[in-house]
């Protein structure tokens, strides 16, 4: 059964009696970012998505005049607490994790305060997976090694969401929450869950998976209903390349998958305006990532991910019609739990429409995970 990794944490078992046992974890970060654009100004000012990590849907298309600014954050530390015990025969476990990214009530005058949000709450009970975490359509294990929030947003499935899953041996199975987002915006009028499941295959090299997803997209307006069918297929992994280096990668196609990759660049359907039928959105989205470590204490990772969109011909220009990313990163590990670094990205988005936009990026990342 997997549960959300941390890299270390504290553990209480003693003080329970070794009945339960109880940790706390997660990481305190800070990140430094100088971030230009070449048309226009990230929406949502210093507090807006765009601004703590790298969002390409957020990246300003067809403007006149580029923008230069920096920033300094401390919002994606984060804090999880995990439990698990034995009761006779059954296994039990529980996990909560909480950071402080896209959320309001805060400001940068004086205090930087933000409310927390929830990532993940679930509960374990043998095989079953019950609450809130990872897509099972989405590959934990084959993520980058980056410095920003995720790393390759664009080629990535990247969804935490309720759902019912159940795991055994090599596959896992999952009733997901639905949500059918359009050109007009997210419907929640959807009837029937999402279906998400994975095949993986673990080897000395690494390891492979083959993921899927099955969905209703479902939109409701006034007396008229419109539906039609979603779905996504993908493979991902990681395979270890001589002693230490590694290559990880992630490719996803599918006709309708949407929201569950890049960051929200994709729509899952769009409302025809002619007749008011929903038409799903084709995509394929991608990434490759090499990580090579040149000692025990430094590291460095290469970064490519795209996502091209084949819109239906009733949409509007101001969709997503691709959108391609590099990073490059130097990472330095003075003791074990401390990670330095610094990282360029490079970042492009174009509309429908025709209109396109640049953004670089350099940022600087100081992380302590316990």
């Amino acid at each position: 059964m997997m549960l959300p990794a941390t890299a270390s944490a504290y553990n209480f078992s003693d003080v329970f009696g070794g009945d339960v046992d109880v940790s706390i974890g997660g990481y305190a970060k800070l990140s430094a970012m100088w971030t230009d654009t070449d048309s226009g100004t990230i929406a949502g000012g210093a507090g807006g998505a765009g601004r703590t990590f790298y969002l390409p849907s957020s990246i300003p298309t067809g403007g006149d005049d580029g923008d230069a600014v920096y920033d300094m954050t401390a919002r994606e530390s984060r804090i999880n607490f995990k439990a698990k015990t034995k009761a006779g025969d059954h296994t039990l476990g529980v996990v909560m994790e909480m950071d402080f990214l896209t959320t309001g009530f805060g400001n940068e005058a004086v205090s930087n305060s933000y409310s927390p949000r929830l990532r993940h709450y679930l509960f374990t009970f043998d095989n079953w997976l019950f609450g809130q975490t990872w897509s099972t359509f989405m590959d934990t294990g084959a993520l980058p090694d980056a410095l920003d929030f995720l790393g390759a947003p664009e080629g990535t499935v990247f969804v935490r969401q309720p759902m019912i899953r159940y795991s055994l041996g090599n596959v896992q199975l999952a009733l997901e929450n639905p949500e059918t987002f359009t050109d007009a915006g997210i419907s929640d009028d959807n009837a029937l869950p999402d279906l998400a499941a994975n095949y993986s295959m673990k080897m000395g090299w690494g390891h492979l998976r083959v993921n899927g997803l099955l969905r209703q997209l479902k939109v409701e307006d006034g007396g008229s209903e419109e539906t039609t069918t979603g779905w996504g297929l993908g493979v991902s992994g990681k395979i270890k390349i001589l002693d230490t280096d590694d290559i990880r990668f992630a490719v996803n196609y599918g006709d309708g998958m949407g929201r569950y990759t890049s960051l929200g660049v994709v729509r899952d359907a769009v409302v025809d305006p002619g007749d008011g039928s929903l038409e799903a959105v084709e995509s394929l989205a991608g990434f490759v990532a090499y990580r090579h470590m040149w000692n025990s204490k430094w590291r460095s990772n290469v970064i490519l991910s795209l996502v091209e969109v084949d819109n239906p011909s009733s949409a509007p220009g101001s969709l997503n019609e691709s959108a391609n990313s590099i990073q490059v990163n130097l990472m330095y590990n003075p003791i074990k739990p401390v990670t330095l670094g610094v990282m360029y990205l490079h970042g492009q988005l174009e509309k429908e429409s025709g209109d396109e936009g640049e953004l670089d990026r350099l940022q600087f990342a100081a992380k302590y995970a316990f």
